[in-house]
């Protein structure tokens, strides 16, 4: 196994261009700089110097004029466009790619090999599957390693996602699940989070404090398990008393269809992804 601690990593110097610093790729540059990178070392280009110096400003980070000049001396390159943009953009950038920078593309559907396939013989390629949690450092991202990756370049890129949350190495056959599994399902969780509120307001509470409870015990509960370890189907059935209201909510649940519904959404979401990199 490939070792990928971070601990021994120095960011402070590492230099990256963020092409595209938008829903995920601005949560990701945030995350870089929470992990070390200096400011004035992550550089963006937007679709426009504008664009490029708002989300500079918001992040605290580095406009740059042009994609060119973002990926000048960069020892990370990231793709952070729209998948059907991933590309066109490779085509632009190869010429201009700095020798020994990895390329990491956060697009949905293109893989690695049609990534490599765009670039120079020999260009490092990785992929990284994160979801949007990891601007608060409680999210998780898949990792993906192109063949010409190193295991320094791999080892950085753990570094780089180090306040993310989670970092995990996914193969791209894997990749179809941690959409559905973790890529998504924020927006699950959202509007699960959303339902309970809404109820708890309809049973009588102020929706500030409804809001506050229903967050704090799903942050209690996921805390919970990761803490002790403890399997959801032991921690349930440790608040489930004979004939009690729990029991009776879990019944309602299972009537509903509740576990149902979330496999079909994250098979959903998993099948959508397998479609976008056959298309």
């Amino acid at each position: 196994m490939t070792d990928t601690s971070t601990d021994s990593i120095d960011l402070s110097a590492i230099r990256v261009a963020l092409i595209g610093a938008g829903n995920m790729g601005g949560p990701v540059g945030r995350t870089m700089l929470d992990a070390g990178v200096r400011p004035e070392n992550l550089r963006i280009a937007n679709s426009s110097p504008a664009s490029s110096e708002r989300a500079a400003e918001e992040l605290g980070a580095t406009a740059a004029a042009s994609r060119s000049d973002a990926i000048e001396g960069a020892d990370v390159v990231v793709l952070g466009v729209k998948p059907y943009q991933i590309l066109d953009l490779v085509a632009e950038l190869r010429d201009d790619l700095p020798g020994g920078a990895v390329v990491l593309s956060l697009a949905a559907g293109t893989t690695l090999a049609q990534i490599q396939d765009a670039l120079p013989s020999g260009a490092a390629v990785a992929r990284a599957m994160p979801n949007t949690p990891i601007s608060v450092g409680e999210g998780a991202v898949g990792i993906m390693r192109g063949d010409a990756v190193s295991d320094e370049q791999h080892a950085l890129l753990h570094a780089l996602f180090s306040s993310a949350g989670v970092a995990v190495d996914i193969t791209e056959a894997q990749v179809h699940a941690f959409i559905g599994t973790a890529g998504s399902m924020p927006a699950f969780v959202f509007t699960l989070i959303e339902a309970m509120t809404d109820e708890a307001v309809r049973l009588g509470l102020k929706r500030d404090l409804a809001a506050s409870l229903v967050q704090q015990t799903v942050r209690g509960a996921a805390t919970l398990l990761t803490e002790s370890g403890t399997h959801p189907a032991v921690a349930k059935n440790a608040v489930s008393s004979p004939g009690g209201t729990t029991v009776q909510g879990l019944a309602a649940l299972e009537r509903e269809g509740v576990r149902a519904g979330v496999a079909a959404a994250m098979a959903a979401a998993a099948d959508s992804s397998r479609a976008m990199s056959k298309g």
